[in-house]
Formats: C-alpha cells, sequence, structure tokens
C-alpha cells in the first residue's frame, strides 16, 4: 500500500516516466519497529515458557534457579510417553490419509467446471471458517445418534475433517500455475491417465503436497479441541494427557513437556526444508 501511494504521488515528467522517491528513514524505522513488536509478540510467551521449564521449584517467571530435572521426570512419567506415541500414530495417519484426500479433492474440483463447483470447495473449506469447537459438537452429536461408540477411527475421521481444508487450499493455489499441457503431453506419448498421475502430476506438485503433509501432521498432533469430544480412554493424545495433569499438578514440568513439543516441531520444519525445501527457492 506504502509502494502504491508512493507511486500516486511521484513527480511525473513530461515523457511519462515515474520517478519513484524512495522512503523516508523514519518511515523504515517505524516499518522495522512495527515487525520487531510483531515477532516479539509472537515469541515472548514461548520464551517464558522455555524459562519457566527450567525453574527447580514452581511455574514462576523469571525463574528462581536453574535445573534440568523436568526434562528427566518425562522418561519417569509413562503416561506421557504412551500418549505422545498415541498423538504422533494418529498424527501421520491423519497427515497421509487427509493430504491424500486434499490432493484428490484440488484436482477434482480443478477438472470440474459444473455449477455445483463453488458449493462444494465452500464445503471443503469450511472447517476454516466454522469454530472447531462446533465442528467437533457437531460430529459427536452425528456418531451419537448413529449410536457409534468413540473409538480411533471415528478420532481419525474428526482429524482428516477438520485439517483437509490445509492441503486443498494449498493444492489448489499451486493448480492455478500449473501447465495442464504437461499432463496432455504424456497421456499423447503413450501414458495411461495413472501413469501421467503418478509420474507428472504428483512431482511437479510437490511444493504444495509436502508442506500439506507437515501442517497437516502437526495441527492434528496439538489438537485437542476435537480429541476432547471424540477420544476414548483406550486412546488418549498427549493434548488431553496435558490438559488432565494441570488439573491437578501445576509444575514446570509440564512446561518442559511443551518445550520438547516446541523443539521438536521446529526440528521436523527444519529438516523437512533441508530434504525438500519448504522455502522459496535460492537462485
Amino acid at each position: 500500500m506504502g509502494g502504491a501511494l508512493d507511486d500516486a504521488r511521484a513527480p511525473r515528467p513530461r515523457d511519462g516516466r515515474v520517478i519513484l522517491m524512495r522512503p523516508s528513514p523514519a518511515f523504515i524505522a517505524l516499518r522495522y519497529a512495527t515487525l520487531a513488536l510483531f515477532f516479539l509478540f509472537l515469541l515472548a510467551p514461548l520464551g517464558v515458557l522455555v524459562a519457566v521449564s527450567f525453574n527447580p521449584t514452581a511455574m514462576i517467571f523469571p525463574p528462581q534457579g536453574f535445573t534440568l530435572k523436568w526434562y528427566a521426570v518425562i522418561l519417569d512419567k509413562p503416561d506421557f510417553l504412551h500418549a505422545a506415541w498415541a498423538s504422533t500414530k494418529l498424527a501421520a495417519l491423519t497427515a497421509v490419509l487427509g493430504t491424500a484426500c486434499g490432493v484428490f479433492a484440488a484436482l477434482g474440483l480443478k477438472n470440474y467446471g459444473g455449477p455445483l463447483k463453488g458449493a462444494i470447495s465452500g464445503l471443503l473449506m469450511s472447517p476454516l471458517f466454522i469454530p472447531a469447537v462446533i465442528v467437533a459438537l457437531a460430529l459427536f452429536q452425528i456418531i451419537f445418534t448413529l449410536g457409534i461408540q468413540a473409538n480411533v477411527w471415528v478420532l481419525l475421521a474428526a482429524h482428516i475433517v477438520v485439517t483437509l481444508p490445509y492441503p486443498v487450499r494449498n493444492v489448489m493455489a499451486q493448480l492455478d500455475g500449473f501447465d495442464q499441457r504437461l499432463e496432455e503431453a504424456a497421456l499423447t506419448v503413450g501414458a495411461t491417465p495413472r501413469q501421467a498421475l503418478l509420474r507428472v502430476t504428483l512431482p511437479l506438485l510437490r511444493a504444495s503436497i509436502v508442506p500439506s503433509l507437515v501442517i497437516v501432521f502437526i495441527l492434528s498432533w496439538n489438537n485437542y479441541t476435537v480429541s476432547v469430544f471424540l477420544a476414548d480412554k483406550n486412546w488418549t493424545t498427549l493434548p488431553l494427557q496435558l490438559r488432565a495433569y494441570l488439573q491437578y499438578e501445576y509444575e514446570p514440568f509440564v512446561a518442559a513437556m511443551s518445550t520438547v513439543l516446541i523443539v521438536a516441531s521446529t526440528v521436523l520444519l527444519f529438516v523437512m526444508d533441508r530434504l525438500v525445501g519448504l522455502g522459496p527457492k535460492r537462485k
């Protein structure tokens, strides 16, 4: 917006050329200060959480000392380790199945030109605009009405539903610039539609499929709202275990566990970026 205003106010010589005016130092300083405050607002709570995890006594800030005992306690709590493993398995299944459904839904929408395209797209995106608690309550009411007992498969289906918009959106965005002639060329030289999909289309969509896998995995792994309604006692996820623990205990162990999750998510994103490149390509 600032660039558009600068262009509008720039003096125009008689030959029609536009002389771009450089922003003032005060404007540049204000812009960087605003950016710094934005990141401070996002990262400061995480910094406090990490600092509290090293506190030897209670969850207070600033810490009154330094200790690593709360990280060692994690290994002494099998309930949390089992819950973390359950969350990992659930998130992995959700990432694979949800991303696959999202990819094929996006491809179907791309090739479908009927009058219901807008309605179908809106339905797939609806979990983004409807509060998660409403979606969870609706799903809970459906399985209750059908007489279905809460189990891991119901929970998996619910996680796929609430995370489906992310792969659909990512793949649709890349399909907007997708060169359909590449797929047509593969069909022309004798490839079957299945071969063209597996060997041409999907590899070219890797830049949207891989980030979708990572995003869906992290969202499912950290999901609490849906899990609290649909998880059964035999399949407790880590967010539910942490919430139950906080009802009776309030000690830095929770901060230590949360710090481990933050570090794990960061490492996952870094590894995926190094392997497949989640960020912009450097020339």
